[in-house]
């Protein structure tokens, strides 16, 4: 039996649905109220065959804090697939992100050990791989006295990478993915893991950094590969090509049918920082402006795939194949027509 959390989320999902295509039973943990139905929908943009595997999955509420509860979980359990992770930029949620992705992780880590799970598998992000550790171990000293340095989700990523790192020192077999900006689709919208191509179709601004990019299914099948080859004691960046963030703006705006975006450089988000309250007032998105998101955006994160290369044969999707096929599987979702699933081949890129 294998056990996936966040598995409503955008990754989550799709490497459920790699493990039931490879025949593994699953069990998925969802929160109380998760819209099911919209994941079974969102697989018929994967596969012909949605119906069958969703209905093969069991589905289990989950509580990560109560320790019974999770111990009991694991009771069958001897592959782990930890996804859950509160994605968000939004200054509002920064508790909310800092707990989900720290003790949510610190709790299912002590429970493999306990029940003896053979193999964990940790979702992390490439994000972590650009930070300056010292920096970062400054700012999680003083974390409270202080909005700037990194994001909460890079923060708890590194948190969390320490803890699998410990694990793994102690005897559990771990190996961790660094996925780039994550481009993938729910039934109903494309999404993202990092919400800036949403925020590229709400607005015509786009920003001066750039970043690796990887599709969704590309990630869940490397998960799934490194996992079964019981690759362990290592992590791994994974991303199919670097692309500027205007670029990418450009792609998603064109597939929309939208005009072309506008670059808003740093200098401009610096200026209008100290105004961010009032301006969220009118405008929701100012409330973005922080520091720390401001050098987010601004920053190019490339991401070398060389080193996953040597272990697996990997061939991704483009940025602009994967584009394509998200969001213009929103496009016809809407409009009531079926889009083509099929229509894209992976091209193969030397990141």
């Amino acid at each position: 039996m294998v056990l996936v959390t966040g598995a409503t989320g955008l990754l989550g999902r799709i490497i459920v649905l790699e493990l039931l295509k490879a025949g593994r039973k699953v069990k998925a943990c969802k929160r109380p109220g998760s819209d099911l139905s919209e994941v079974r929908e969102s697989y018929r943009l994967y596969t012909g065959e949605a119906d069958a595997y969703f209905d093969k999955i069991e589905w289990v509420d989950v509580d990560f804090n109560n320790r019974t509860s999770l111990y009991s979980l694991l009771d069958d359990v001897r592959e782990v697939y930890h996804c859950a992770a509160k994605v968000s930029f939004d200054p509002r949620d920064r508790d909310e992100v800092l707990d989900t992705g720290i003790i949510t992780t610190r709790n299912i880590l002590e429970a493999s050990r306990y029940k003896n799970v053979r193999k964990f598998l940790y979702v992390s992000s490439a994000a972590v791989l650009h930070i300056r550790k010292k920096a970062m171990e400054t700012q999680i000293e003083n974390f409270g006295f202080t909005d700037r340095g990194y994001p909460p989700y890079v923060i708890s990523k590194y948190i969390g990478e320490k803890m699998v790192w410990k694990a793994y020192r102690e005897g559990l077999n771990t190996v961790i993915i660094n996925p780039g900006m994550i481009i993938g689709s729910r039934a109903r919208k494309p999404e993202s893991s990092s919400q800036l191509p949403e925020l590229f179709v709400k607005s015509r601004f786009t920003f001066s950094g750039g970043t690796s990019c990887i599709d969704v299914r590309d990630v869940a099948t490397t998960a799934v590969s490194l996992m079964e080859k019981n690759i362990f004691g290592e992590r791994f960046p994974v991303a199919s090509e670097y692309v500027l963030y205007r670029d990418m703006a450009a792609m998603v705006r064109e597939v929309m049918g939208l005009g072309r975006p506008i670059l808003f450089p740093e200098r401009f988000m610096k200026i209008m920082k100290p105004a961010r309250r009032i301006l969220s007032l009118f405008n929701g998105h100012a409330r973005f402006l922080t520091d720390e998101n401001i050098a987010f955006v601004s920053d190019h994160q490339y991401v070398s795939c060389r080193k996953l290369r040597k272990k697996l044969s990997c061939t991704f999707y483009s940025a602009a194949e994967s584009i394509r096929f998200h969001y213009g599987n929103y496009l016809a979702y809407g409009s009531g027509k079926q889009a083509d699933t099929g229509s894209f081949s992976k091209t193969e890129h030397s990141n």
